[in-house]
């Protein structure tokens, strides 16, 4: 993850316009390939405000705490926020100093599947691509559908060398 980086989607967005257009096998697959390749904004609240340093970079103080907002579903899920670009963000809050974080599929997999240290997964229900735009939901059982495709393409393609086994003490 990187702090207020520029990010900009070209790619996933046209190929979320033209899924949307029309729903082919086709078009969810190029949607999805762009969708693992893409980074995404995500808005973050850190605590305290990063301030920036003598050369004006903005570093993130050791033992800061960073929140991800979340918006809520009609039935009550709640979903992290993935937008493709500034603009799509502005979208959601237009406000000077908005604290972001460059992240990619990989990075909202981590969250959602994580366990916390009493075992517990995150509740969210996947993430949301553009909201208050093409607002594409991309659901827990998606992600890990997704992962299983991604995971046996490897495999096909020899790409994926599993960890070796270790001898049982």
């Amino acid at each position: 993850m990187e702090f207020n980086k520029p990010v900009s989607n070209p790619m996933l967005v046209g190929a979320l316009e033209l899924l949307r257009a029309e729903d082919t096998p086709d078009h969810r697959t190029l949607f999805m390939d762009e969708v693992l390749k893409a980074t995404f904004l995500i808005p973050a609240i850190v605590t305290p405000t990063p301030e920036p340093d003598e050369e004006g970079k903005v570093k993130i103080a050791p033992g800061s705490k960073v929140q991800f907002p979340m918006l809520t579903a009609k039935d009550g899920k709640s979903f992290f926020m993935a937008f493709t670009d500034w603009t799509e963000l502005k979208k959601w809050k237009d406000e000077e100093g908005q604290q972001t974080f460059a992240v990619r599929f990989q990075d909202y997999a981590d969250m959602l599947f994580r366990k916390d240290a009493e075992g517990n997964m995150n509740p969210a229900g996947g993430f949301v691509i553009n909201p208050f735009g093409g607002n594409m939901v991309m659901t827990r059982e998606l992600m890990a559908g997704m992962m299983a495709s991604a995971l046996k393409q490897a495999r096909e393609q020899g790409r994926f060398q599993p960890p070796p086994s270790r001898p049982n003490p």
